[in-house]
């Protein structure tokens, strides 16, 4: 079989969600969420989150929360051909709990690695005081740089993806515990955006 068959084939399986049947390897679901979340899970996209070294816990969270109806936003899905299409939704539909273990427990023992972003250090100002005094801190410490806080790391992911995030918590496309949703929802467009800021200035 020629090469560039061999590709278009990968790339068509990839596509229709075979990666989540029982039968894929870790190689091969690693393989795929790199693709997308970068080389060794650490991002170079402004939408699109580093998940190396997050709690195992978390990602593994994370992951079923799609399955239970979490937007899933639509990103570029490289396969060989970067005119494919795919999202979170779709490539996590057909993964069974150990699967979901197993890619959680292997991204949690990568390093962690926070983008290099350009940020308005004034904004991020306001973002560190908005951090401290709704109580961010309670959950997300240090800044919401310890992956052991199991709130998922904040500190130094793409900003995008950061306010992105928290739009979709403000408008309750998203939900977690009851008091970060009361402190979100009471928060205006721009103390997100300083809150993004802030987090995206931890480099």
């Amino acid at each position: 079989m020629k090469r560039s068959m061999k590709l278009e084939i990968v790339g068509l399986s990839l596509l229709l969600g075979s990666i989540g049947t029982a039968h894929a390897s870790l190689d091969s679901l690693v393989d795929t969420c790199n693709s997308c979340h970068g080389n060794q899970g650490i991002s170079t996209q402004n939408d699109i989150p580093t998940i190396a070294g997050l709690a195992e816990s978390n990602i593994a969270e994370q992951l079923r929360t799609y399955l239970d109806g979490r937007p899933a936003k639509t990103v570029n899905h490289v396969t060989g051909d970067t005119s494919k299409k795919g999202n979170m939704t779709d490539i996590v539909k057909g993964l069974s709990d150990e699967q979901i273990d197993e890619l959680a427990a292997h991204y949690a023992e990568l390093p962690y690695q926070p983008m290099k972003q350009p940020f308005d250090a004034a904004l991020a100002k306001a973002g560190q005081k908005l951090h401290d005094d709704s109580g961010c801190k309670k959950c997300h410490s240090e800044g919401g740089s310890v992956a052991e806080d199991e709130a998922s790391i904040l500190a130094g992911q793409p900003k995008g993806y950061l306010l992105t995030s928290l739009q979709e918590f403000k408008a309750g496309k998203r939900s977690n515990d009851e008091k970060m949703n009361k402190a979100i929802i009471a928060m205006s467009d721009d103390d997100l955006k300083a809150l993004a800021e802030y987090y995206a200035s931890q480099q």
